[in-house]
Parts: C-alpha cells; sequence; structure tokens
C-alpha cells in the first residue's frame, strides 16, 4: 500500500491561517479512505514550523499556511488544494 506523507506546519502564523483546519480535513479524507478502499495510507505529521515564510523573499511567497505532499511544497495551502495534492499522489502511486 503507498503511504503518502503530508506535513503540516503548526507554527503561529501558519495556524493563524488555517492550518489546523487542514490536519482535520486530512483525518476526515483517511476515514473516507477506509471506506471507499482507496490503495493508499495517508500520514499526517504536524510540523512545528517549517520556516518557509521567513526563507522567501517575495510577498507573494510568505503566505501560509504551508504543507508539504510527499515532499511537494503547497504554498497558501487550503484543505481542498490539499486533498487534490493527495487525491493525485495516490493516483500516481
Amino acid at each position: 500500500m503507498e503511504k503518502i506523507l503530508v506535513e503540516v506546519c503548526a507554527g503561529t502564523h501558519c495556524v493563524m491561517m488555517g492550518s489546523m483546519n487542514i490536519i482535520d480535513a486530512v483525518h476526515s479524507l483517511e476515514e473516507f479512505r477506509e471506506q471507499m478502499d482507496m490503495p493508499c495510507e495517508v500520514e499526517v505529521k504536524v510540523v512545528s514550523c517549517m520556516k518557509a515564510c521567513k526563507a522567501n523573499t517575495s510577498i507573494e511567497n510568505k503566505q501560509g499556511p504551508f504543507v508539504k505532499v510527499n515532499g511537494k511544497m503547497i504554498k497558501q495551502a487550503e484543505s481542498e488544494s490539499v486533498m487534490a495534492e493527495i487525491m493525485k499522489a495516490c493516483k500516481e502511486g
């Protein structure tokens, strides 16, 4: 079974921008996955801070929340964009 790693930044800025909602949405996808018999397992890892907002110099790249799906960074992540990337990774795997 393919394992998809979802890393969600839980730094102060990202939490204020909604990263906890993304974590909840990914957990609900895991329940849905079991019901739909999807061939992928999703592991959610909460990262204390990815420092992505400090590493980027342009304003548009500093906006969180930041999420990585199998190493691919999603900036200004929303539940829908993260779910879409997880589904894509599951289909490719």
